[in-house]
């Protein structure tokens, strides 16, 4: 019987004392007993990357990819696709499958987008070929992904790495920037559909901590009124992992300023913003804001917990 336990806890030790191989290795011992682990798959892949086993790393991503859309998650296996064409800018495997996920969708525009991405590479793909012309009369599915949006940043994906959240992965190149977006909480239009799309990838760069992508994907869906709450709350909880407080800070106000929330949300969020004040040494903010949250909430154990805290140093 495999000893979980005690595998996670040697594969630890191994990254930090930079001994990535013995760590794959014990990963590799517990995917044996438990080979559908995103996890585990998508951690060897990240190890294998930092090594310079790049081709080692795709095969493995591509695994993650495979069990994500068999749970039929297809944003997050969009996602999983989209890092690969970070490490392989001519992987066609990547092209076609984000291509015919985004059909799935209903987001016909974007999978045109990367068939036409295909062509520019191999002119004579039949496969593209054949998609682009099937989708020219086909009207965008009126399809619309259910969403389950939460006031707590997703379980980390990590949690026996003993790994810090980064700015960026190793391999990666910077997020991608739309020039027509500002650099936080853009007011450009966009279709609701595509804003769908852009807070699911977040979502799942986020689980992923790709933080920098994940906060692209969230600025971008901001325009959609109908998610801007929830795009908000995200961002600030992408700005705190960096420690970019100011940042963290900003996003929970300007989701206090949308009207008609509940006070169950903004007990939440008030709690949100006032661990964003307390990180950034703002204390007389955090207490106030703290005390806030109890107005709402009488019976916020959490917020008793750090005011009591806070007002005993």
């Amino acid at each position: 019987m495999v000893d979980r336990e005690k595998l996670l806890d040697n594969a630890q030790k191994y990254i930090l004392k930079g001994q990535s191989k013995k760590a794959i290795k014990e990963f590799q011992k517990l995917l044996e007993s438990n080979p559908q682990d995103k996890r585990l798959h998508l951690k060897i892949g990240d190890l294998y990357l930092k090594n310079g086993e790049s081709e080692k790393a795709v095969k493995k991503y591509l695994k993650v990819a495979e069990l994500y859309e068999e749970d039929e998650l297809n944003f997050r296996a969009i996602s999983i696709y989209k890092k690969i064409l970070s490490i392989d800018q001519k992987s066609m495997e990547a092209f076609h499958k984000i291509a015919t996920l985004y059909v799935k969708e209903g987001l016909i525009g974007s999978a045109k987008n990367y068939y036409q991405g295909i062509l520019k590479i191999n002119p004579a793909d039949h496969d593209a070929l054949k998609a682009l012309e099937s989708l020219d009369d086909r009207p965008a599915s009126k399809k619309v992904a259910e969403r389950d949006f939460t006031m707590e940043p997703p379980s980390g994906l990590y949690p026996f790495s003993g790994e810090q959240p980064t700015q960026e992965r190793p391999g990666l190149p910077s997020p991608p920037v739309n020039p027509s977006v500002p650099s936080h909480l853009s007011e450009e239009a966009a279709s609701d559909k595509d804003s769908e799309m852009h807070y699911h990838l977040g979502i799942a760069y986020k689980e992923m901590e790709l933080l920098d992508y994940a906060i692209s994907e969230f600025e971008l869906a901001c325009s959609d009124p109908s998610i801007r709450f929830d795009c908000c709350i995200m961002l600030g909880n992408c700005f705190m992992e960096k420690g970019e407080y100011d940042k963290s800070i900003e996003s929970y106000r300007t989701a206090s300023d949308i009207e008609g929330l509940p006070s169950e949300k903004l007990a939440r969020l008030q709690f949100n913003l006032g661990l964003a004040y307390e990180a950034k040494g703002m204390i007389a903010e955090a207490i106030d804001t703290f005390n806030q949250v109890l107005k709402l909430d009488h019976f916020f154990a959490e917020a008793q917990a750090r005011l009591k805290k806070l007002q005993q140093k």
